[in-house]
């Protein structure tokens, strides 16, 4: 298992991202979190085995259709990890 903070920029707020961002995240299976920021940022916490994560990214990468090109994954860094998280929530 591995836990990732994920800052995405770009155009990611007021057009359903962090929703997509659970979408992805339920059919990934991997658990966490994602919020607005203050400075138009949308942040994640990803937690999960390493192929769910990679699937978690890919299938936001595949929203590039749907959201156009204002959106990327910005910084990345691993995290410890959180016992007995169950599910993804919007926050």
């Amino acid at each position: 298992m591995e836990r990732y903070a994920v800052r995405f920029v770009g155009h990611v707020q007021g057009r359903g991202f962090r929703w997509a961002c659970w979408n992805c995240a339920r059919k990934a299976g991997v658990t966490g979190w994602v919020r607005n920021e203050h400075d138009g940022s949308v942040t994640a916490e990803v937690q999960g085995e390493p192929a769910q994560i990679r699937d978690f990214y890919l299938r936001l990468e595949d929203l590039v259709d749907d959201y156009g090109s204002g959106w990327s994954r910005g910084a990345s860094r691993e995290l410890p990890l959180v016992a007995d998280e169950a599910k993804f929530v919007v926050r």
